[in-house]
Order: structure tokens, then C-alpha cells, then sequence
């Protein structure tokens, strides 16, 4: 769908919404998906883990203000592991390009043979 304005609207419902009856909302929303739906993009491993949690806390029977207070600490962690994978990522790049920078033009050969210069006075 590519009808922004249509979903600004919906947005906008669901923002005047209060937690409670948004579980409503989400339940309808499966079910149009499921009778009439094509197959949803699968979430990353993060939604997966903290969509299930939800699941089962709304099992629960659950209070929405206790379930948005978890659910605002996976947000936390989610972020957190988020940033850390990043700056993971671009540490192991800078030991790569600093591993470039040492081996220099000479150290190409793979023979594990190293030339030495031999100075005599």
C-alpha cells in the first residue's frame, strides 16, 4: 500500500487510542491479515523474541500500563544491542584497515618467505 495520507490517518486513530483497546486494534488487524493478507515481511529476531513476549503477557490477562512498561524495556535493550553490534562492526573495520596499513606492499607474497637486507659497513 502507498496511500501515506491513508496512513497518516490510521496513525492518527491510533495515537488518540488508549493501550488497551490498540490490543484490540492489533487483533483485528490479524485477522484481516490472515483472511485477507498476503505474507507479512518477518520481523528480525529482536520483534520475534519481543512480539512473543507480548503474546504471552496479553495471555496473561496482563494490565496495558505494566505491559507498555515491559515492553518499553526491550525498546531499551533492543537500542542498546543495536548500538553495540554497530560499534562492533566498526571496531573489527578498523582492525582490518590498521592490519591493511602494517602488512604493507612487500607483504603480499603468501610464500612465507621475508627478504633481509643484509648492511655491511
Amino acid at each position: 500500500m502507498d496511500d501515506t495520507f491513508l496512513r497518516r490517518r490510521i496513525q492518527r486513530k491510533l495515537d488518540a487510542l488508549p493501550d488497551e483497546k490498540l490490543y484490540q486494534v492489533l487483533d483485528y488487524i490479524e485477522f484481516l491479515e490472515e483472511r485477507y493478507g498476503e505474507e507479512p515481511e518477518r520481523p528480525d529476531t529482536m520483534q520475534r523474541f519481543a512480539e512473543g513476549i507480548q503474546d504471552r503477557l496479553r495471555a496473561r490477562r496482563m494490565a496495558p500500563w505494566a505491559l507498555k512498561g515491559v515492553m518499553g524495556a526491550l525498546s531499551v535493550v533492543d537500542r542498546a544491542v543495536g548500538t553495540a553490534a554497530k560499534t562492533a562492526r566498526g571496531l573489527a573495520e578498523e582492525i582490518e584497515k590498521v592490519g591493511r596499513k602494517e602488512k604493507g606492499p612487500d607483504d603480499g607474497d603468501d610464500s612465507g618467505e621475508r627478504s633481509t637486507k643484509i648492511v655491511v659497513d
